[in-house]
């Protein structure tokens, strides 16, 4: 008498664990006896078609790479852990996935260090639609220095800006530049922090230059975390050959 369903869509007896399929006949389980209504059980059906790999070789004590995507076996949401993983749900140093959080961090929500995402909070660079960090770049911005359609920050520019140094088509703060008023301390403030916001006149090609700027900075720290993944799985490689492990 199985006690669990071989099959993760068999209806069962949660009572003695009778797999009930084609108990038609009754109303009661065949096996406890329990009324069905009671006791009928059916495992949530999940396709077991998502994709897993978990390397050998390790570094800091984490798989050199995790790959979880999709529900497999007792994952159900496809969780990566490993110094780069990948994932529904990834945590790692380099994490990509759905919700990912790491160093450096891209995906649907992003939390981490560099963070690239639709919901983006990243301690020294955010970037996304909305984006919260140190410096923060997207479509709504909340930084230290803060850059998007809306921004907040103690520097902000945008299409409204809200901060100490607020440079927009509507700035709010003690120090502003804007159609109504033109701060020379905001103008001193704005200049030294060109490398961020860029210089006036802004076009597209001014306002990317900037962004290309910043992102460089989290895609060599990714670069980084890539040749260190890299050079763990050759060195683990090299182990396996020769039978040593270090």
């Amino acid at each position: 008498m199985p006690k669990q369903p071989k099959d993760r869509n068999e209806p069962y007896c949660s009572n003695c664990g009778y797999v009930l399929t084609g108990a038609t006949e009754s109303s009661k389980c065949p096996e406890c006896g329990k009324p069905l209504v009671e006791v009928l059980m059916r495992p949530t059906f999940q396709r077991g078609d998502g994709k897993r790999f978990r390397s050998k070789a390790r570094i800091f004590g984490m798989p050199v790479l995790d790959i979880a995507i999709g529900p497999s076996g007792e994952d159900t949401v496809g969780r990566a852990r490993g110094f780069v993983a990948i994932g529904t749900e990834a945590r790692g140093v380099l994490a990509l996935g759905g919700r990912a959080t790491g160093l450096v961090a891209a995906g649907g929500m992003a939390m981490g260090g560099f963070t690239f995402g639709g919901m983006s909070i990243g301690l020294f660079n955010a970037i996304g639609g909305m984006c919260i960090g140190g410096t923060a770049m997207g479509g709504f911005a909340i930084g230290g220095l803060a850059q998007g359609g809306g921004a907040v920050g103690v520097a902000a520019q945008g299409g409204m800006a809200v901060g100490y140094f607020a440079r927009a088509g509507g700035a709010f703060g003690v120090h502003t530049i804007g159609p109504n008023s033109s701060s020379q301390a905001a103008q001193t403030a704005f200049d030294r922090l060109s490398w961020f916001f860029g210089s006036p006149p802004f076009t597209i090609s001014s306002v990317g230059t900037s962004v290309a700027g910043v992102a460089a900075v989290a895609l060599g720290v990714a670069a980084i975390i890539g040749l260190l993944a890299i050079w763990a799985n050759g060195r683990d490689k090299i182990g396996e050959q020769s039978g040593f492990h270090p």
